[in-house]
């Protein structure tokens, strides 16, 4: 008797084996890329692996139209030989006038659907998806599926993107109150990929962008533990002499430039009541560099000059909130905060889409220099 339920048992577990895959069959997918057309129609492109001992190359390159996501992949599937799979595909790239134009969220709904697309998949935005996935001028990795997953893995890794994977992105979008970010991959001519800014979206559709260095500000209030990245502040020479500053036999045309690297900083985001809100933070620092070399020993020229760079960090942080409420793009999170409060908990996104343009911002950065470098 116990032979035969033995017996049934390993019947059973054989017929719930999951097909055979033959490797030489599998065209593994690691990138894949969507470029609007017109009447409502794109182009997929996709990187495939292949391990084919009678194929010449490792990878090849595949494109297809259609409607949606699903009959693109359909037709890309009859183009070729190998099962396309799905698993190891790192990385979507998104055409940006497709992305501008009717929105991402659509095809982000597939992918989430699919069980064999991990949610950390990396996403970004590109003039043209095709032609990136084409380019050839990448370093040692065996196609530019591999290449654009370890640019931005690596850029990931140090904290210097603000949301860059499919949970992030979508977690963002269907949070009230604030408006996801992604990173905008440049494919000039002649030299590989590089991560050229970040792309800001008005829920699923961009409406500007900002330079990878500038989301320094966006970090300060959404993520205490990212990388600003260092900072060059630019200071007149005539501001350094009215503070009366140590001379610099500089002419009043000329700037004086300083670098600092960010040790730690905290980011606070004060709402004094629905059309007001200050944004708080300190940032301590080490200098890195002074363009014309010079030395800040003593306490009152330190003091100054810190004063002198918080000026400047607010100066330009200004300019910034500025051309983000034209985009009524809100990065940072302000009605996020502002809907935590009980009494403006019952905000709609569209209450506060209607209030964020109007909405008086006052930025306050504060630095401390805590170590000045090599210029002691």
């Amino acid at each position: 008797m116990k032979k035969i339920v033995i017996l049934l048992c390993s019947l059973l577990c054989t017929a719930c084996m999951a097909p055979e895959k033959i490797i030489e069959m599998q065209g593994i997918s690691t990138i894949i890329g969507f470029d609007f057309l017109d009447d409502n129609t794109f182009k997929g492109t996709i990187s495939l692996l292949q391990f084919d001992r009678k194929e010449e190359n490792t990878s090849v390159t595949l494109s297809a139209e259609g409607t949606t996501s699903k009959q693109i992949r359909q037709k890309l599937e009859e183009q070729t030989s190998h099962d396309i799979t799905s698993g190891q595909l790192r990385t979507i790239l998104f055409n940006k006038n497709m992305a501008a134009t009717v929105g991402i969220s659509s095809f982000l709904d597939t992918m989430q659907r699919d069980s064999s697309i991990s949610s950390l998949i990396f996403l970004a935005i590109t003039d043209n998806a095709e032609e990136t996935i084409n380019n050839t001028n990448y370093e040692e990795y065996p196609e530019m599926g591999s290449y654009i997953y370890q640019l931005l893995d690596k850029h990931e890794k140090k904290e210097m993107l603000v949301n860059s994977n499919l949970h992030d992105f979508i977690t963002t979008l269907y949070e009230i109150g604030i408006d996801p970010t992604l990173p905008i991959i440049n494919n000039a001519n002649g030299v590989a990929p590089s991560i050229d800014g970040v792309a800001l979206f008005k829920e699923d559709k961009i409406v500007g962008s900002i330079s990878l260095i500038n989301t320094l500000y966006i970090k300060l209030f959404t993520n205490n533990k990212a990388f600003l990245g260092d900072i060059t502040v630019e200071i007149a020479t005539e501001e350094l002499e009215k503070r009366g500053m140590a001379e610099l036999n500089l002419s009043k045309s000329d700037s004086y430039k300083i670098t600092l690297h960010p040790i730690k900083y905290k980011g606070n985001i004060e709402i004094k009541n629905p059309e007001f809100v200050h944004l708080n933070a300190t940032i301590s620092v080490s200098t890195l560099e002074f363009q014309p070399s010079t030395s800040v020993k003593n306490k009152d020229s330190l003091k100054k000059m810190e004063q002198l760079i918080g000026e400047a960090l607010n100066k330009e942080f200004r300019y910034i909130l500025e051309e983000l409420k034209n985009l009524n793009t809100d990065p940072i999170g302000i009605g996020r905060k502002i809907r935590s409060i009980r009494k403006y908990s019952h905000l709609t996104e569209g209450d506060l889409r209607q209030n964020y343009s109007a909405l008086k911002i006052k930025p306050n950065i504060q630095v401390e220099i805590k170590r000045t470098g090599l210029v002691d």
